[in-house]
């Protein structure tokens, strides 16, 4: 309240897409959601965090086929979204992307209230090859994960 009165405006924050950690302004990078779901070590890391882990554990140590389904599910709701990804430096690291570009578009995302004009964005099926779409979706829905849980 006092800042606004002695002229000094509050710098906006904003979370990681990826873990929800707070950022500071200007600070993190830029993703398309094609960027976002072409990664393997994205989905690793998705497929066994606490909301989906059960859906990982039935699929691989019940072969339950709604668990399967459910990670589909999970993959298909993340490819549409329409939106830019922030995410922090640690969240980066699981992304084969040009850090230095991503920065630039991030800062362009802060600059311009949540706006950037970045390739590929929107939904990831507009941008991937129906192959590389198809690869992906089955690596997150039938892999993804496997690694990271005791069998």
């Amino acid at each position: 309240m006092f800042g606004n009165i002695f002229g000094k405006k509050k710098k906006p924050k904003a979370q990681c897409s990826i873990c929800k950690s707070l950022l500071e302004y200007e600070e993190g990078f830029a993703l398309s959601t094609a960027q976002v779901v072409v990664s393997k070590e994205y989905w690793d890391n998705k497929m066994v965090e606490p909301e989906t882990m059960a859906y990982t554990t039935n699929h691989f140590k019940n072969k339950d086929e709604n668990a399967t389904k459910m990670r589909g599910i999970i993959f298909e709701k993340t490819a549409e979204k329409d939106q830019t990804w922030l995410t922090c430096e640690t969240c980066i690291k699981q992304f084969d992307v040009d850090t230095e570009v991503a920065s630039n578009y991030a800062s362009e995302w802060w600059v311009n209230s949540g706006q950037v004009q970045m390739p590929k964005a929107g939904k990831a099926i507009d941008h991937l090859e129906a192959t590389e779409y198809t690869d992906m979706r089955n690596y997150a829905m039938m892999d993804a994960g496997a690694s990271k849980i005791r069998l």
